[in-house]
């Protein structure tokens, strides 16, 4: 009785661990856009800066002004570079996490972080390229320690996934930092330089979790828990055992499609959202800094929208197949209309709306993304999670390479709208993907009517059978 005591307690701290870790180090890449206004004061790209007019005030002192738009260009890129890269490696990173272990992926992360970071301690006006680093770098080290997180759930087949979907909350929240980064810069309580450093050393808290919570092969916790198999597993909606069956799944083909475009929502919001509010703001840097903040630190509102799409997703899951489809279809709509109401909002030139497309930011970035990966996570066997969200994400990566091609038609902030009708239109096109998991939830219910039939004609025969005998 100790000893199934200690297991609880084991993986309950190991998930409260990996919760923690993933807040610090595996999300931070998406709250990017805060530094945009730190980053000047370092001198960063200043080289961009041109001079664009010359004012005379009444004692003839002369003021040049500069036009920035190149230097918020670099920021730009580097921030799109890193998002990009969030999910472009990962079917390599899943692979790595399936067939070396967990442990072996965390330990690469470890080398990206101290990369990534100690990157951007070292950054000056003369190795401002050293920022292009930190993105990219902060990118591959999320992917790598979300990927080796989620292989955690499989130590709670009951409630796979809610897991999956609070590690995807606390990933999310993770954007919040750059935030209260700033805000520690602009008050000058600490620099850019120290906080980089403070972030390098969560290298330690990454180590911990591998050594203690990870295993060199697929069974997290196995070297320390010792447990068995469970041999009652939640019933997957496939029971092909190859890794080709289930990319061949039409259901995992039309999920990656559709986060892979969905996700557009969300990648080109926050690389277009600083110039936006300049805008919006009359180029009020003061105003267009608070609206950032605060668009950050709405993230860490996922950490209690993620664990509804869990529920969602688990929802007397036991039930079978059909009740999975359901689930399935109910979070799928949710997360199509939070994405279209995103686009549709953020057509307009208003400050309302701005505040509008934070609101439904806050639900549709959670759902998409907590939705997707726990949807993989419950439905599909778990000696795939790590290659099938690879595969995913970096599908979603390859797309997301488009919001750089999207940030050159919204050069002007007035065509903002151009880049959203885009996105609105292959959200229509994903509409598809909506009517048919609604018809394989339909079929599936029809299918076990008759099933149900079938069973109850064969149980009267039999007892009337035993009556005539």
């Amino acid at each position: 009785m100790d000893n199934m005591k200690n297991k609880s307690y084991l993986k309950t701290l190991g998930l409260i661990w990996i919760l923690i870790e993933c807040n610090l180090v595996a999300g931070n890449i998406f709250g990017f856009a805060s530094l945009f206004s730190e980053l000047p004061r370092y001198g960063i790209y200043e080289s961009e800066c041109k001079n664009s007019s010359e004012q005379i005030l009444f004692n003839n002192t002369k003021i040049l002004k500069k036009d920035c738009s190149g230097q918020m260009e670099k920021y730009q890129l580097a921030f799109t570079l890193g998002i990009a890269f969030y999910n472009l490696p990962a079917i390599i990173v899943g692979m790595i996490s399936d067939y070396l272990g967990p442990r072996s992926l965390k330990l690469i992360a470890i080398i990206f972080h101290l990369i990534s970071w100690l990157s951007l301690g070292f950054v000056t006006p003369n190795r401002d390229w050293l920022l292009l680093f930190h993105t990219i770098f902060l990118s591959l080290t999320g992917i790598c320690t979300l990927l080796t997180s989620f292989s955690i759930s499989a130590n709670f087949s009951q409630n796979r996934g809610l897991v999956t979907a609070l590690i995807s909350g606390a990933q999310l929240t993770g954007s919040i930092w750059y935030a209260i980064f700033q805000i520690l810069i602009e008050k000058n309580f600490i620099s850019l330089s120290t906080l980089a450093f403070i972030w390098a050393s969560f290298a330690i808290l990454m180590f911990g979790s591998a050594m203690l919570f990870l295993d060199w092969r697929f069974t997290c916790m196995n070297s320390i828990l010792k447990s068995k198999s469970i041999k009652k597993e939640v019933k997957t909606i496939t029971s092909h055992d190859t890794l080709i069956q289930q990319l061949i799944n039409p259901l995992f083909i039309v999920v990656t499609l559709f986060l892979s475009c969905l996700l557009l929502t969300i990648s080109f919001l926050p690389v277009i959202w600083y110039k936006w509010l300049l805008h919006l703001t009359g180029n009020n840097n003061q105003l267009a800094t608070r609206y950032t903040r605060i668009y950050n630190m709405i993230a860490v509102f996922g950490i209690i929208v993620a664990p509804l799409c869990g529920f969602i997703v688990d929802y007397k899951a036991y039930r079978g197949y059909t009740q999975k489809m359901f689930n399935i279809s109910i979070l799928q709509t949710l997360t199509w209309i939070g994405s279209v109401a995103l686009c549709i909002t953020c057509m307009f030139q208003s400050i309302f709306a701005a505040i509008i497309a934070l609101i439904i930011l806050t639900f549709s970035r959670t759902i998409l993304v907590a939705g997707s990966q726990a949807l993989i996570a419950t439905v599909f066997p778990p000696q795939f999670i790590g290659s099938l969200l690879g595969i995913m994400w970096s599908t979603a990566g390859i797309i997301s390479f488009a919001t750089y091609g999207l940030v050159y038609l919204t050069t002007n902030p007035t065509d903002i709208w151009r880049g959203w009708v885009i996105i609105l239109f292959l959200c229509a096109i994903m509409s598809g993907h909506l009517i048919q998991v609604w018809i394989l939830y339909i079929k599936s219910k029809k299918e076990k009517k008759n099933q149900l039939t079938i069973i109850n004609e064969e149980e009267m025969k039999t007892l009337k059978s035993s009556i005539d005998n």
